[in-house]
């Protein structure tokens, strides 16, 4: 039974490879191998203990012994097997995320062995006894660690006999740490444990007491060592324990509706700002969804990915715990990206029921569809484009999902991120418009929205549509619509994980000054995925090392491996490529040029804005040589804005206005905003110029003008988008303003 189980299941990890997710080794196959190792450790631990009894002076820590060599060798098979598929497919480099195959399947292997062994020892060998035993401690050990994971601020569950869930998906570059180096030497001692005291127990029954003082002595040391081993998580930050978070960040601020824990080195004046932003958008959240009573928010802010994936196991994807009331955000520049989306979940958590406090069937169905559809359905947009817009990109582009599976309880996972969250949004938003906010609340309560709206679920589908078909995108979204929305899932992209792997490497052989590494970590990846963007990050390296001719190399071969459709990456190239020039010194003229025809695809606001910004500077002399660096990014930015802000010029008086309005010192932002106003700016400079001045005035104690200046500039915003900005300013102004808030 064993040998054919063995060939079973290294059929099986041969035929896993054609899985893209488990194309290379890594996690998924070492999870998998920790699920395999518990679900056979009581066949083989019954039936070692079984045989063993019936010897003369029979050892559990035997039959412990011989059991795992069974559910290790069976293992070991599906890893063969994985191992041989990954050799001979596009996948073949084995990366650090290989080391999850011994680390999550060896201590769950070991472990299960000594419980399946225990169990029979404390059954006297009879099969079902001993089975219900374990099932028993298996459920009661899943049982601690999800509550541990359901109580606590981290987005990771480890379990010592079922292994470990990391952290959320879209963190696709997973490689073993610290964190996971010791708590599964923790569970491999627990093993040792579970054995010893076995064997200390069979001993002391058997014969006399005094023979089960070996054993004894090795069930402490290595319950005192796996107990080491977990408190050692704790001053490293890796516990993932609530007041190790606060501990490390430090910084802490209270406010009406939002406490924010936050570094503690950040300056007053931004940690003021930052709660303000908070207190602004929970209340503006609370007013479009109509919860009178909403919850008190904690926002734990960290310093870097780094430090997030460290503390709570989520490195770039900001996260919710509804149920606690709780959100974890990577520190950005105001206003924050992600802090708006994240505060929908917890804020509407006051509406929902259950044990997560979010829509769901039968407690644990969640419709993430709605979870994330809400939130982004009240998202203002930062992109030149409303969610309404991209989508109507999308179903043009056949890149729409059907939203009636994506509202359901499984099939918003099934589509690649960035189509379902637009998709789910913009069915919320008009869902939110038509029906009102009391339909969406009710839908969140009960995660039935066909009940919550009166309407059949294909029906309301059908009207989305028509709406969506009626209401025609810009033609300037489609090239970034094809950009940003064809990429597929994780679970169908090949060898992603190894990928992502890749360029994670990439960025941190950057960050640590070695240029070269990272740039063949990027060809390297690039070479994987067939993308080109890879290649263009290898030449963004290199400019900033101030190898142009390496970078304009670099920048003609991702032109040329870009396929034509991506209209996006290719004006990024040529905007890249005018970098380049304007670097060189001698060809201001062609890098204008560049940057113009870049102008012309209709990048996002951002890089609209950053390309006005470098026409503007490069043509005029004295603020080019000041402000090159601070806007191609090759030197330290806060020197070189210093420079600019000594260059009387409308840009150089933005910059600075720009910098002094996000680091939460709007009374210091206004005259400078108001010189730029005054002297001329670009079009989209201009407009951005414009509101922030209007967002200055009204931080700065003056509503009634910044109010006045923000109404006069949505009156002529010719852009949806634009106007959602403007109107969402306009609100913070009177919020900020009112003596009640």
């Amino acid at each position: 039974a064993v040998q054919a189980a063995a060939a079973l299941l290294a059929l099986a990890g041969l035929a896993a490879g054609s899985i893209p997710l488990l194309q290379a080794p890594g996690y998924e196959i070492g999870e998998a191998g920790a699920l395999l190792a518990a679900s056979l450790s009581p066949a083989a631990g019954i039936a070692a203990w079984r045989l063993e009894r019936g010897r003369p002076g029979a050892s559990p820590a035997a039959a412990w012994v011989a059991a795992s060599l069974v559910v290790c060798g069976l293992v070991a098979a599906l890893f063969l097997g994985a191992l041989l598929r990954a050799a001979v497919g596009p996948c073949s480099t084995v990366g650090p995320a290989a080391g999850f195959l011994p680390l999550l399947a060896a201590p769950s292997a070991l472990l299960g062995a000594a419980l399946a062994v225990a169990a029979a020892v404390l059954a006297r060998g009879r099969r079902a006894p001993a089975a219900a035993v374990y099932v028993a401690v298996a459920l009661a050990s899943l049982f601690a660690s999800l509550r541990a994971a359901y109580l606590g601020p981290a987005a990771f569950v480890f379990d010592p006999l079922l292994g470990a869930f990391p952290g959320p998906i879209y963190d696709e570059a997973l490689a073993p740490d610290l964190r996971v180096l010791l708590l599964r030497t923790a569970a491999l001692l627990e093993a040792v444990a579970v054995a010893a005291a076995a064997e200390a127990f069979e001993r002391a029954t058997r014969t006399a007491l005094r023979e089960a003082a070996a054993p004894f002595a090795a069930l402490v040391l290595a319950a005192t060592g796996g107990a080491a081993a977990r408190a050692a998580l704790s001053p490293l930050g890796l516990s993932g324990e609530r007041e190790v978070v606060e501990r490390v960040l430090g910084g802490r601020r209270d406010g009406p509706r939002c406490t924010i824990v936050y570094p503690s080195e950040k300056p007053p004046a931004q940690a003021a700002a930052l709660l303000a932003e908070c207190e602004f958008q929970h209340a503006d959240v609370s007013r479009a969804l109509k919860i009178d009573h909403p919850p008190h928010v904690m926002v734990y802010v960290h310093r870097s990915a780094e430090e997030k994936r460290r503390l709570v196991g989520a490195a770039g994807t900001d996260y919710a715990k509804p149920w606690l009331g709780e959100i974890h955000v990577l520190d950005a520049t105001l206003p924050h990206p992600n802090l708006r989306h994240e505060l929908v979940h917890a804020v509407a958590a006051g509406t929902a029921r259950g044990l997560f406090r979010v829509p769901a069937r039968a407690v644990v169905f969640v419709s993430t569809g709605l979870v994330e559809g809400i939130a982004v359905a009240l998202e203002t947009p930062r992109s030149r484009w409303t969610v309404h817009e991209w989508s109507r990109a999308a179903r043009s582009l056949h890149l729409l999902p059907d939203v009636r599976r994506i509202v359901g309880p499984a099939g918003f996972w099934s589509e690649p991120p960035a189509r379902a969250y637009t998709a789910a949004g913009s069915f919320l938003r008009f869902v939110l418009e038509r029906k009102g906010a009391g339909a969406v609340r009710e839908a969140y309560r009960t995660g039935d929205l066909a009940r919550a709206t009166g309407e059949p679920l294909e029906r309301l589908a059908d009207e989305w549509e028509r709406f969506l078909d009626a209401s025609p995108a810009p033609p300037d979204l489609y090239a970034a619509a094809r950009a940003r929305l064809s990429r597929g899932s994780l679970f169908t992209r090949p060898c992603a994980r190894e990928i992502a792997s890749l360029e994670a490497r990439a960025g941190r052989a950057a960050g640590e000054g070695r240029t070269s590494r990272a740039c063949a970590l990027y060809r390297e990846a690039a070479a994987r995925s067939g993308s080109a963007s890879d290649l263009k990050a290898a030449g963004d390296l290199l400019l900033r090392a101030g190898d142009l001719d390496g970078a304009e190399a670099a920048y003609r071969e991702a032109d040329g491996a870009a396929p034509p459709e991506d209209a996006a990456l290719h004006a990024s190239v040529v905007a890249a490529r005018g970098d380049v020039a304007w670097l060189r010194g001698d060809e201001i003229a062609g890098a204008v040029a560049a940057w113009t025809a870049a102008l012309g695809a209709g990048p996002e606001r951002t890089e609209t804005r950053l390309l006005e910004a470098k026409i503007a500077a490069a043509s005029d002399p004295s603020l080019g040589a000041a402000a090159r660096d601070l806007l191609l990014g090759t030197g330290d930015p806060a020197v070189s804005l210093a420079r600019a802000a000594r260059v009387d010029h409308p840009l150089a008086a933005y910059l600075l206005g720009r910098a002094l309005a996000t680091r939460g010192e709007p009374a210091a932002a206004v005259p400078e905003l108001d010189r730029a106003a005054r002297g001329g700016l670009p079009p989209a400079l201009a407009d951005e110029d414009a509101l922030l001045l209007g967002a200055a005035r009204c931080a700065s104690g003056d509503a009634a003008g910044g109010e006045s200046l923000l109404q006069a500039l949505l009156r002529r915003a010719a852009r949806e988008a634009d106007r959602e900005r403007i109107g969402e300013a306009i609100r913070r102004c009177r919020f900020e303003a009112a003596p009640s808030r």
